[in-house]
């Protein structure tokens, strides 16, 4: 193994890495991004590691970054991530066919370990007895020239998953749990790479169950208002309208610029940049026909039927994991298993037919356990 990492500042490295890469069918991956004022995560680095050779591409160079995205969308090229959730955005806007295989170290984690999640120091410190330095961790990776010791703690993650890697896909390959795990990464990248819409950005709203009437309709163009900019202008949310603000406006219903100031937490720029918007989507609300609002999602508790039947689906995941020899919590945590209450009992068909679906009645889980969860809870 490499016993130094390699800063590439070319595109011929790159291409010759890749070209190692598919020799041996794998290559760990790890980014290093900024996302904090922004819609969407900013690369700053990528680390990778694969035949022996050990490398950091740094994408703020004049570097060309296709061969990567190329590889990674190759049928016979598998990535190796750790809890790989915003690697696979920013890979997927890079190249929305990649990554075409994906081995996640820390799903295989979790199914081998009964449930438990672990960070990747965690994993590092268990199975190799090497305790990472996680001082940097907070780096600006868009800043220029970083020092050796940030580069040194960002390589050092491609470097572990490479070790790692070999002993878990022997441990998962032996595991009755196998055809799991591989849906369940193939799931990941499937969920990672969907776009959100802002017509259905209501749901997502924490708040949106206090609406009543109206105010349902008027939130639902304030999300979708907000949800467009940020992905327009590549904002990030709170930046716009934090969710209590919007659920504050969608109830005051303010018709004025003076009527929205008085509105708490707006912040001065928002209203002096976008009150005009705003104000806008109040209106698109207050215009909107009753039979076209929203639906109502109450409190789960409010429901008659709700702590009898989560009692009961509870208790049927626990059996079905048994048989299925995985941990229930894989198969179907407290919010996974609201999300199937909510789909029965409170989101219209036309929703439906334009969102995904909860998690639970996707891949795996639905086999499993999904479709009995879901049947309780139509039959209530």
């Amino acid at each position: 193994m490499q016993d130094n990492f390699r800063l590439i500042n070319a595109t011929k490295d790159l291409v010759a890495f890749c070209d190692l890469a598919r020799e041996v069918g794998w290559v760990a991956l790890d980014t290093e991004f900024v996302r904090t004022r922004t819609y969407y995560a900013k690369l700053g680095l990528v680390q990778l590691w694969a035949a022996d050779e050990w490398l950091i591409l740094d994408p703020l160079l004049d570097v060309d970054m296709s061969p990567l995205w190329e590889l990674l969308s190759e049928d016979k090229v598998l990535t190796v991530m750790h809890a790989a959730g915003e690697d696979l955005e920013i890979i997927n806007r890079k190249c929305s066919a990649a990554p075409k295989q994906m081995f996640d170290t820390q799903i295989a984690w979790s199914f081998l370990h009964e449930g438990a999640q672990i960070g990747y120091a965690g994993m590092v410190e268990e199975m190799c007895g090497v305790t990472l330095d996680k001082s940097l961790s907070r780096t600006d990776w868009l800043k220029r020239p970083l020092s050796q010791a940030q580069l040194e703690y960002a390589a050092a993650d491609s470097l572990y998953l490479a070790k790692v890697y070999p002993v878990l896909k022997k441990q998962i390959e032996q595991s009755p749990q196998y055809d799991f795990f591989v849906q369940e990464c193939a799931f990941q990248v499937e969920k990672r790479s969907r776009v959100a819409n802002p017509e259905f950005a209501w749901r997502d709203v924490g708040g949106y169950a206090q609406m009543q009437g109206v105010e349902r309709a008027v939130l639902a163009e304030l999300a979708k208002w907000r949800l467009s900019c940020a992905q327009q202008e590549d904002i990030a949310l709170p930046f716009l309208l934090r969710d209590n603000v919007l659920t504050e406006i969608a109830h005051a219903q303010p018709r004025s610029k003076q009527a929205l100031a008085e509105v708490s937490e707006l912040h001065p720029k928002v209203l002096r940049q976008r009150g005009k918007d705003i104000l806008a989507a109040i209106e698109r609300g207050l215009s909107t026909p009753e039979q076209a609002w929203p639906r109502a999602i109450p409190r789960l508790d409010d429901h008659s039927g709700y702590k009898k039947w989560f009692k009961e689906a509870k208790t049927l995941i626990k059996e079905r994991a048994t048989q299925a020899g995985v941990a229930p919590q894989l198969l179907g945590s407290r919010k996974q298993i609201n999300e199937v209450f909510v789909w029965s009992k409170f989101t219209d068909p036309a929703v439906k037919a334009q969102v995904p679906k909860p998690e639970m009645l996707s891949s795996w889980r639905y086999q499993v356990a999904g479709e009995a969860v879901l049947a309780l809870a139509d039959a209530l």
